[in-house]
């Protein structure tokens, strides 16, 4: 782990002298899936890295079910506005699939805010972009209907797995970031449940997805296609004003077509060609079907 983590603390901007300092305070952890790094109320004793799988942040609904509002996946830190507050947890952070996390002791933590000001202006721009995306997936998320839950939802592992670049714009997307696929090793009844609907609701909408080429389909977990488009595409619904809270799945299909056109003059990820991509969106918008020979 030296090399790796001399790395992950210089993409921190921490100064050579504060990495070697605080090498030795950074611990290794093996969590299973479903159990419980932070708990909600719980006092918060380390800022935490995931280094393999993926960690939501969830609130609990009345209902008894836990309402994830931000995914975390690879080199993505959590804690630390508990940490800054010093204040308990408000979130429970749970494992949704097996997950090894980097740990930084929270006098490490405070040492390099004291020291580093380039550390600070590097947290400042975290933390207030992750609280703005917290903010904006609980409002859509508590308000919208069954299938943008689900578009949200999904949306939030692509988002996990950009998480270290700048907020997204269409400047900033290359070609290979179009087409890069984002892997959820998870049973698709629990995303389900992550998502806030049914199982049937869940499987009937991602049939949806998978025939217009956004994910597939496999035993025991899903493969999201241009991680770019899922990014942008939760971007635009949380900015869209007015807020469209109850779209139905053919509405979002034709946004998510919109947006991979957006982008750039890319290949659709399941359409032969643009003729097609074209009909795709006009025959959503008066309800027609679009021949399959196209």
């Amino acid at each position: 782990m030296p090399t790796f983590a001399h790395q992950l603390l210089k993409s921190l901007q921490f100064s050579p002298v504060r990495i070697l300092a605080s090498l030795p305070e950074l611990t290794l952890t093996s969590y299973d899936e479903g159990d419980v790094i932070l708990q909600k109320g719980s006092s918060v004793q380390s800022w935490c890295c995931v280094l393999s799988g993926f960690v939501a942040a969830s609130i609990q609904l009345d209902t008894g079910k836990l309402l994830p509002i931000t995914v975390f996946s690879r080199h993505a830190w959590f804690g630390e506005q508990a940490l800054l507050s010093q204040q308990p947890s408000l979130h429970d952070h749970t494992c949704l699939s097996p997950v090894e996390v980097i740990g930084m002791s929270k006098n490490c933590f405070d040492g390099a805010l004291q020291d580093e000001p380039n550390f600070v202006r590097h947290l400042i721009r975290q933390v207030a972009l992750q609280s703005q995306q917290q903010s904006d997936m609980l409002t859509l998320m508590r308000m919208s209907s069954p299938p943008l839950r689900v578009v949200m939802g999904l949306a939030q592992f692509a988002e996990a797995q950009q998480h270290h670049s700048t907020p997204p714009t269409v400047a900033t997307f290359k070609t290979d970031r179009l087409h890069q696929k984002v892997d959820i090793p998870i049973g698709q009844h629990q995303i389900a449940d992550l998502c806030g609907v049914s199982r049937t609701l869940f499987s009937q909408y991602i049939q949806h997805l998978a025939g217009d080429g956004w994910l597939t389909l496999r035993y025991g977990g899903i493969e999201l296609q241009s991680a770019a488009t899922w990014c942008m595409m939760a971007r635009q619904q949380r900015e869209r004003q007015p807020v469209s809270s109850r779209p139905n799945i053919q509405a979002l299909l034709s946004d998510m077509a919109a947006v991979h056109e957006e982008l750039g003059p890319y290949r659709f990820p399941n359409l032969i060609n643009k003729r097609r991509l074209k009909l795709v969106i006009e025959n959503r918008q008066t309800g027609r079907s679009t021949p399959a020979y196209l």
